[in-house]
């Protein structure tokens, strides 16, 4: 193809290369971006871990504290405390815990629940109980 007007062939190169370096700029944009939100999502991941693993150190030591007949009573109904205190059978059964985590001046709430659904939140006939961590959701995990 022969071009008579040179303005034409200048104009049509300039828009073609437009055209590739902006392509070029969507993806290097592109991949930019997917690192960084690859890079926050982990962040945010390892962040919401490591408030689980607090609150789930304060569950375990408040276990500790109890006398192993407390104890055995409570896991036996997926209880994670009874408010009566009594070492019989349990009037008023608690099965949440809240943790209040402070970290960089920010108070994040973490609640440790066994699980409701089934039987009394037992699960088969294992005799196990199952217990899940939330995160408040209001709450941006840092």
């Amino acid at each position: 193809m022969i071009f008579k007007n040179k303005k034409g062939a200048a104009l049509l190169q300039v828009l073609l290369v437009t055209v590739i370096l902006a392509g070029m700029a969507t993806m290097l944009l592109r991949a930019s971006l997917s690192r960084t939100t690859a890079a926050r999502k982990t962040r945010r991941t390892v962040s919401a871990q490591m408030l689980v693993n607090s609150c789930m150190a304060q569950v375990n030591n408040m276990w500790a504290a109890k006398s192993p007949e407390m104890f055995a009573r409570d896991m036996s109904q997926c209880i994670m405390y009874c408010k009566d205190a009594s070492t019989g059978t349990c009037s008023q059964v608690e099965k949440t815990h809240k943790c209040n985590i402070s970290l960089n001046g920010q108070t994040y709430t973490v609640t440790a629940a066994f699980d409701s659904s089934g039987t009394d939140a037992v699960i088969n006939s294992d005799n196990k109980c199952k217990l899940t961590y939330t995160i408040e959701s209001n709450v941006d995990v840092m």
